[in-house]
């Protein structure tokens, strides 16, 4: 499912926070992991002084060394034995530095490297501001059209092992097959055991000391949200109104209940089922999963039953993205070449940028 794993860094700790989460899902799912850091020249708008060449080339061989202990940290994590004779080739794990625009670099090497998902924090060197994400992600986010898992570089690690576990991972459902389509990675991610021999952080540990195990299976929680029909007359509505939306309110009950109860059956990992009702189905959500201490991580579709192609996510995912408070992967389900250029990209194609 993710072959290719990106992790764009940028020299900071909080960018590294990363880390972490792509080293668990290439244990889970096998996966290479390219580390990506982009060199952005200072424009001269923010200093008119030319750039000294002495002190870009020595910027590039401080990046070269940070990126090069990175990747060696990673392999020693992912259980790499490095040889005195390293070949680039047979390692799972490689970096690029690029030089230019951060988020435009991304976004291209993201593309031109045929990359399966992008695992970026929300916060980097600009360090952590009172917006909940910087502006280089906010960027990638919007033109990547790739799986992208965001972490929220706020939210620090609940233990001090460098290894992750996610101890719950929400799933919103819609009922709808978009929405379905984020549920193979919530369950590989659950078991931890699909890829070509590696095992999950669990199973390891039990299998070293059984005595010993305190991390827990990680449960998904199935959830949908029901908003009571919008009348378009002023409340409070006459009695056959009131009446006929309660009774479609209880058939929705049984409905999406009955349809989360037969899906919790069919997958093979523990799994619990929650039926919201609430006006806002994203309100539902920010405040389910922001008042669950127990969930780490949330998977949605980019788009639902609803969803345009128009637009790289849906109002759900968009709202989840900009405004959650956990960390978030996003099943794109829509390509880059289905939709067409905004135009904001015509008019920077036909400037050359300027």
């Amino acid at each position: 499912m993710f072959n290719r794993i990106l992790v764009p860094l940028d020299g900071s700790t909080l960018a590294e926070r990363a880390i972490p989460h792509a080293e668990e899902f290439a244990r889970i799912f096998g996966s290479n992991i390219i580390l990506l850091q982009v060199l952005e020249p200072i424009s001269f708008q923010e200093n008119p002084k030319a750039v000294d060449p002495l002190s870009w080339q020595i910027h590039k061989a401080e990046a070269e060394l940070y990126m090069q202990r990175i990747a060696m940290k990673i392999r020693e994590n992912l259980g790499e034995e490095v040889a005195a004779d390293f070949d680039a080739k047979k390692t799972r794990v490689s970096y690029s530095i690029r030089e230019g625009k951060t988020a435009e670099n991304i976004v291209t090497f993201a593309h031109s490297e045929n990359i399966d998902l992008v695992v970026l924090c929300t916060h980097g060197s600009g360090g952590l501001t009172r917006w909940n994400m910087s502006s280089v992600t906010q960027k990638v986010i919007n033109l990547i059209y790739l799986p992208i898992l965001i972490i929220r570089a706020y939210n620090k690690p609940n233990s001090g092992s460098s290894k992750i576990h996610y101890r719950s991972i929400l799933l919103p459902i819609d009922s709808s097959r978009r929405a379905e389509s984020a549920l193979s990675a919530g369950v590989a991610l659950a078991r931890g055991d699909i890829s070509k021999g590696f095992e999950s952080s669990v199973d390891a540990i039990e299998q070293q000391s059984p005595t010993m195990v305190f991390l827990a299976k990680t449960k998904i929680i199935l959830v949908a949200v029901i908003k009571p029909p919008e009348i378009p007359i002023p409340e409070p509505y006459p009695f056959e109104i009131e009446k006929l939306s309660q009774q479609l309110m209880q058939v929705s009950r049984i409905a999406v209940g009955s349809y989360l109860n037969e899906m919790k059956e069919r997958l093979p990992v523990e799994c619990e089922s929650i039926v919201l009702e609430n006006i806002s189905v994203t309100s539902a959500l920010q405040e389910f999963a922001s008042h669950d201490e127990e969930i780490d991580l949330v998977i949605l579709c980019a788009h639902g039953y609803t969803g345009q192609n128009s637009w790289p996510y849906g109002s759900v995912a968009r709202n989840y993205i900009e405004h959650g408070t956990k960390s978030v992967l996003v099943i794109q389900d829509v390509l880059r070449f289905m939709v067409p250029p905004t135009a904001a990209e015509i008019a920077a194609e036909k400037s050359g940028g300027r």
